[in-house]
């Protein structure tokens, strides 16, 4: 489940990294990414979320490092991706829809199962566990993007985690798959620029 990707706008050069969620891979055709590519060049890779959150974390670092002026996009376990490089890596991130807590969240996945895109997987209770000893990262220069309809993740408790911390862009209705990019990008265009 381990590959890359590329999905690059106008002008060469990536200024979006984007990290994708659990069970999903970095596809340049879905419509985020495509939204995102109006803005900036995007890129990204898929990662193997069955894997220790360290080892995942190091394989997305190592990619953004190749592109030194990139801010960081994720949602869902991706946003808890963005939010940990953004602060490590002292990159603007935007976290969407982002788990806070994926030592509970991950905990209905636990066990053999097929991803969004029909790849088997195997999550073990050590990965989850693992987890727990992270904490989401309130420490960057970044901004969080709820969809208030999130059907997955509770985006209330996100907000009040989050609140007076980190700046909050909220839309009301929506899913957890994000239904607001193209409404984020016109409202918020200052959200996608670069270091």
């Amino acid at each position: 489940m381990y590959g890359q990707s590329r999905a690059l706008g106008e002008s060469e050069g990536v200024s979006i990294f984007y990290c994708h969620g659990w069970g999903s891979h970095f596809d340049p055709s879905k419509n985020k990414i495509r939204d995102l590519a109006t803005m900036r060049p995007v890129d990204g890779i898929t990662v193997d979320y069955t894997l220790h959150p360290q080892v995942v974390f190091e394989r997305f670092a190592a990619e953004l490092k190749r592109h030194p002026e990139a801010i960081v996009v994720g949602t869902s376990l991706g946003g808890f991706y963005a939010a940990w490089l953004g602060a490590e890596l002292d990159r603007p991130f935007i976290a969407i829809n982002p788990s806070i807590v994926p030592s509970k969240t991950l905990q209905a996945y636990v066990g053999h199962g097929v991803t969004h895109v029909g790849e088997l997987f195997e999550l073990t209770v050590d990965c989850v566990t693992a987890y727990e000893a992270l904490s989401f990262r309130l420490d960057g220069q970044g901004t969080i993007v709820l969809d208030m309809g999130d059907e997955i993740l509770d985006a209330q408790a996100t907000l009040d985690f989050v609140r007076g911390r980190l700046p909050v862009v909220m839309f009301d209705g929506g899913s957890h798959r994000f239904d607001h990019m193209a409404e984020l990008i016109e409202s918020r265009p200052d959200l996608f620029q670069t270091c």
